[in-house]
């Protein structure tokens, strides 16, 4: 799905086009992630790398109901309208949350592992 958003984009170039990854753009809701439950942080990740709720259903071992429910509750307290900005905005605090735990000595993560 996502590629289907950004081919078009490729195609005719990023002008006018937002930088839906720009850490700016979605520093509010994930200043959000961490009042949402452990449960739904785990279902934002899932989505954010591309899960279907069927596929997020059967990895927690939930119904997929429960997941359309989490989603909806995901979409309230991020103040966000679609999977796809929730999925940007779990990219966009995985981001933060890795980027929080490099050494000061090696901002921007180029120390091998």
């Amino acid at each position: 799905m996502t590629v289907r958003l950004v081919e078009p984009a490729r195609e005719t170039g990023t002008e006018g086009v937002p930088d839906l990854l720009d850490p700016c753009r979605w520093s509010a809701p994930v200043g959000r992630v961490d009042s949402l439950s452990a449960r739904e942080r785990r279902v934002l990740v899932l989505l954010g790398i591309g899960e279907s709720n069927r596929s997020i259903a059967r990895r927690l071992d939930i119904s997929e109901r429960t997941v359309k429910a989490h989603i909806t509750r995901i979409l309230a307290e991020l103040g966000v309208e679609s999977r796809l900005q929730a999925g940007l905005v779990a990219c966009a605090w995985a981001r933060a949350r890795a980027a929080a735990r490099r050494p000061e000595s090696d901002p921007a993560g180029t120390r091998a592992a």
